[in-house]
């Protein structure tokens, strides 16, 4: 990263991140039969995505650089990071799951209607769901410097255990932002089949975490007590 331009650099993340999302849910509905290109909830949830991306990389480049350079990396480590292969595979695979998940979202609310859509009053909770699950990364990226987007050695960086501000409360609160985001964003959108669907990335995150923790145990002791500590990886006092 240019570390002179903090602001273009944090801008041009959002863009690559923001307009693959507008992209992906946003052209299915203009061109599916029924759909529209001017699909209010569409516009509307990925303004809402944009805007909490943009604040998020725009506060975090110019005032935590350094946790801002390790998020931007790719899901797909570097041969020196050490990524064990079953999380790159996985990481890839889930990507793909996910860019799918968004076009079949607006092909079920304008054509296929495969269950009933949510009521008016569910699919605006999803609304507010799906902004907490959008700030929860930012929020975490703030406090955790070592919060790469893959498995990855970072030892030789410092890397150490992060028990404060949302990991206090639950160990992994990225994949929790993540789950929350998916699970509001089919309500708002109005797909309960969507939402349905966000269950098999859970059962991902879940896989997820258990390479995560392995790698985590392996180096760094004192990730056994941070676990007893907090007991939640996503929902605290339960799991």
């Amino acid at each position: 990263m240019d570390g002179d331009r903090p602001i273009g650099d944090a801008v041009r993340t959002t863009l690559e991140g923001a307009v693959i999302v507008g992209l992906l849910v946003l052209i299915p509905a203009g061109l599916v039969p029924g759909g529209t290109w001017l699909w209010p909830r569409g516009l509307v949830f990925v303004g809402v995505y944009g805007a909490i991306l943009a604040a998020g990389n725009i506060a975090l480049a110019i005032w935590r650089p350094a946790h801002f350079r390790v998020r931007r990396q790719g899901v797909v480590a570097a041969r020196e990071k050490k990524q064990p292969l079953i999380d790159a595979i996985g990481s890839a695979v889930t990507v793909t799951m996910a860019a799918a998940w968004l076009v079949l979202v607006p092909i079920d609310v304008f054509r296929t209607h495969l269950l009933p859509a949510p009521a008016a009053w569910v699919s605006l909770a999803g609304g507010v769901v799906l902004v907490i699950g959008a700030a929860l990364t930012p929020v975490a990226v703030w406090e955790n410097q070592f919060a790469a987007p893959n498995v990855q050695d970072q030892t030789g960086q410092g890397q150490r255990i992060v028990d404060t501000g949302v990991y206090s409360f639950v160990r992994h609160p990225i994949y929790l932002g993540n789950l929350l985001l998916f699970g509001g964003a089919a309500l708002w959108l109005g797909s309960t089949a969507a939402f349905l669907g966000v269950s098999a990335f859970f059962v991902a995150t879940i896989g997820r975490i258990a390479v995560e923790e392995k790698e985590l145990r392996a180096r760094l002791p004192e990730y056994d007590d941070y676990a007893r500590r907090v007991r939640g990886r996503l929902i605290p006092f339960l799991l």
